[in-house]
């Protein structure tokens, strides 16, 4: 074993190396480790602090593949370590350069989980390759680990928001068409903002084109965490240029920073960039893309028919139960034997002198069962249950309910004892039955008055509200 001292005596030795490195002559190396055997290892003890990188990371630089292949064989390790300058890996600097795929293949065979880690700018070994425009490379890391295009810098940013942030469209597209089921179309950074918030800041026409021709893999509504979608970025940029805006007051998100620079720009570029806007924009527009407030209006009126339709799922089905037991346990109960002209399981109450009066209870029962079991299977159809679909299970409902009373109101007579005085009961059912028909009519005037409203359309509307001096009038 070789002692400290030892190593310290023999440490110029090592200086040799790197000269092979750039040299990369293999043979010269077999040589030099025949006379010392533990150059290489010295790299790693040393942790390359003489020359900030191991001979390695020279190695890759200068593209020696042969020399490469050598060193790997005689010290795997050495593909671990990290230079002192930006802590890259070998693989790291393979990875920005153009041409080095098999190099790339060499280290990936004998250290396949380098391109998970990090430098020193939160970036992996993929990451550099989306912003060098490294196609090639990028498909042979997720070809060897897949899981690998998951990783995101420090900033939140995936392979594809960097393609974009570095205009390597041919990247992106590639990228997109391997990488379909990780979900990185609609993944968000540390800003909220999709690939597609970052194509619209940037003005990059022809990204826009593409993410937006990938239909519904792409949300084209989110919005980021300052609650902007794609249509106000574009907005908003387009305000800020016209507008001389203090570069003081912007703020430091990366679609901002955009924005100073389009400050700075030529006559020329201006209207290169004017050409953008418009190409832009009628891409937004044909894809239906909306601005944060028609998105939040949206996902209200989403949320409001979701809750209607819990509301009206749980009283159709309580109204549907208590119509069929008493459908199946008629007032009065059934008749337990056959005699007397009667016959077991039969309704009491059908054979009393009032048949009428019976018939009503399961007229008004059965409409009651048939309309909630009616709304129930409305709700579970899956048609779109847009305002006037909730407005047609609503009606249905009010006839349910009203059927549910017309039967409770109608058994309290028929189970009512005839020596007890009925006066107050029916008197108490008159009310009853009063305040129900206006109530309803007070339903039926408020939704009157509303449709009218809508009706009107907005422009009157707004007369209507400027005559009435009411602002918040609904």
């Amino acid at each position: 074993m070789v002692n400290k001292s030892e190593i310290t005596q023999t440490l110029p030795t090592n200086l040799n190396i790197y000269e092979v490195a750039f040299k990369g002559d293999e043979n010269y190396l077999k040589e030099l480790l025949n006379k010392d055997e533990l150059a290489l290892d010295r790299c790693i003890i040393a942790k390359s602090c003489t020359y900030m990188q191991s001979p390695l990371h020279i190695a890759v630089e200068m593209n020696h593949l042969k020399f490469l292949q050598e060193i790997l064989k005689l010290k795997p390790k050495l593909a671990e370590v990290v230079d002192q300058i930006k802590r890259s890996t070998p693989l790291h600097i393979a990875a920005a350069q153009k041409g080095s795929l098999p190099i790339v293949q060499e280290l990936l065979k004998v250290k396949p989980n380098m391109c998970f880690v990090h430098d020193q700018d939160g970036m992996t070994p993929l990451h550099v390759a989306a912003v060098n425009g490294n196609t090639q490379v990028l498909i042979e890391f997720i070809e060897k680990k897949r899981q690998a295009a998951l990783e995101r810098t420090a900033r939140g940013e995936t392979i594809l928001h960097l393609c974009v942030k570095n205009c390597q469209l041919e990247t992106l597209k590639a990228l997109v068409e391997i990488t379909y089921d990780l979900e990185l179309r609609n993944s968000q950074d540390s800003d909220g903002n999709t690939v597609l918030h970052l194509a619209v800041a940037y003005k990059e026409t022809e990204m826009v084109r593409f993410l937006l021709e990938q239909g519904d893999k792409i949300d084209n509504n989110v919005m980021n965490k300052k609650d902007k979608t794609i249509m106000d970025i574009y907005d908003l940029t387009k305000i800020r240029k016209d507008k001389k805006y203090d570069e003081n007051k912007l703020k430091t998100s990366c679609w901002e920073t955009i924005l100073r620079k389009l400050g700075r720009k030529t006559e020329d570029e201006s209207t290169e960039g004017e050409v953008a806007d418009k190409e832009i924009k009628k891409l937004l527009k044909g894809h239906n893309t909306l601005r944060a407030e028609k998105v939040l209006k949206r996902s209200k009126d989403e949320k409001w028919l979701e809750e209607q339709n819990t509301a009206l799922m749980v009283v159709a089905s309580c109204i549907a139960t208590l119509s069929f037991q008493v459908g199946i346990n008629p007032p009065g109960s059934v008749w337990q034997d056959n005699s007397n002209g009667h016959e077991a399981g039969t309704s009491i109450m059908s054979y009393d002198k009032d048949v009428g009066l019976y018939n009503v209870v399961q007229v008004s029962n059965t409409i009651g069962l048939m309309s909630s079991l009616s709304v129930i299977l409305l709700l579970i159809s899956g048609l779109p249950c847009k305002r006037y679909f909730v407005f047609i299970l609503r009606v249905t409902l009010w006839i349910a309910v009203t059927a549910s009373a017309a039967t409770y109101f109608f058994t309290i007579g028929y189970l009512t004892n005839e020596l007890w005085d009925k006066a107050a009961l029916v008197e108490a059912m008159e009310y009853s039955v009063e305040i129900w028909l206006w109530l309803m009519l007070v339903i039926l005037f408020g939704h009157g008055l509303r449709f009218i409203w809508m009706c009107l359309g907005h422009k009157l509307r707004l007369r209507v509200k400027k005559l009435l001096g009411a602002e918040d009038f609904c």
